[in-house]
């Protein structure tokens, strides 16, 4: 009988475990460049879908300009487009037009005559105000619901509350402000019914657009927290004699937030395009009016711009969210040298 001999199996390498990020500046690097790529998508989108419309916005421009007498002679015509470069080939404008928008220049308005950046600028503050105390009363206070629907799970207040943010976002946006004109202003006269400057003609707008994005952030972290409050390390966190407040702050709410802090930067781009309905209902001057006056005019110059300007907006904040990732949950951060080097070593069989 002969006896078997083993031979020693070559070392096996284990697979590395996935990580979030490889390096801290590679990801900072990563998230600037999705920041350009998003931006210079939305005005490549943007401007070939303006240029692409069968109308004409010089005719357009004529029309509007003699009150609907005529569209003006074909010299005319042939002339502002001309001016306005609209007769040179599509490629070519849309790099000069990028060239613009770079140097901060992007051009003049079709239908007012004057730069658009002036244009947009006189207004900007009036939506950007307006969209950050709303912003700053909707986070807020969908924070402070979402804690106090969710503290108890078993409590007649979570069973009662956990349904409101539906009901609230189904809400019309055109029809909530309309409803709070006619309880605050026309029925007791507390705010003015429209336009007006200073907070007290802010407060109706910014409760406005508040209402139905506090709704939809609240829905997100009550529904975060509820999963959160099951997990098996709060039972633990309970058995090792833990009060439920420091449980519930400290280990429930953290972990609870990224959901909340992701929707919270998508929901800045929603605010903006939000302005449209609210600025239109409460007759302030601003970028959702504009907007909506220009799209109406085809003025493509004021559109672009007002198009990009919200793109940098909404990517930025993602981009600042994207950043803070790391500091809520410690798990995407890169392991130490020490532990990557002890997960690539082989062993043997």
């Amino acid at each position: 009988m002969t006896g078997t001999s083993h031979t020693a199996l070559p070392p096996v390498a284990l697979p590395k475990r996935p990580t979030a990020h490889r390096s801290t500046a590679g990801y900072v690097l990563r998230r600037c460049g999705y920041f350009v790529v998003v931006v210079f998508s939305v005005y490549t989108l943007s401007f070939f879908l303006l240029y692409a419309l069968p109308s004409d916005p010089v005719a357009l421009m004529l029309e509007r300009r003699s009150a609907g007498a005529g569209g003006g002679t074909p010299q005319q015509v042939q002339a502002l487009r001309e001016q306005y470069g609209l007769d040179r080939p599509l490629l070519i404008r849309y790099v000069e037009t990028l060239g613009q928008l770079l140097r901060g220049d992007p051009g003049t308005s079709f239908q007012s005559g004057r730069p658009a950046a002036r244009t947009i600028a006189a207004v900007a503050p009036n939506t950007l105000g307006l969209a950050a105390a709303a912003l700053a009363v909707a986070v807020p206070f969908s924070l402070a619901l979402a804690l106090v629907t969710s503290w108890r799970r078993d409590s007649a207040v979570h069973r009662i509350l956990v349904n409101v943010p539906a009901v609230v976002a189904a809400v019309p946006a055109f029809w909530l402000g309309l409803l709070l004109l006619q309880l605050f202003s026309f029925t007791l006269g507390w705010v003015p019914s429209a336009g007006g400057s200073g907070p007290a003609a802010l407060v109706l707008p910014a409760v406005a657009l508040a209402l139905p994005v506090s709704a939809s952030l609240t829905a997100v972290l009550v529904r975060s927290l509820d999963e959160v409050g099951q997990a098996e390390f709060v039972e633990l966190l309970r058995a090792r004699g833990l009060p439920w407040g420091r449980v519930y702050v400290v280990h429930v709410a953290r972990n609870a937030l990224l959901p909340f802090v992701t929707l919270t930067g998508l929901t800045v781009g929603g605010v903006l395009v939000g302005t449209v309905i609210t600025e239109t209902v409460f007759a302030r001057a601003g970028l959702g009016r504009l907007l909506a006056s220009s799209v109406e005019t085809q003025d493509a110059p004021v559109i672009l711009t007002i198009s990009v300007l919200a793109a940098l907006v909404f990517a930025a904040t993602n981009l600042a969210v994207d950043l803070l990732y790391p500091v809520l949950d410690p798990r995407t951060r890169r392991p130490s040298g020490r532990q990557s080097g002890r997960q690539s070593k082989g062993v043997r069989a």
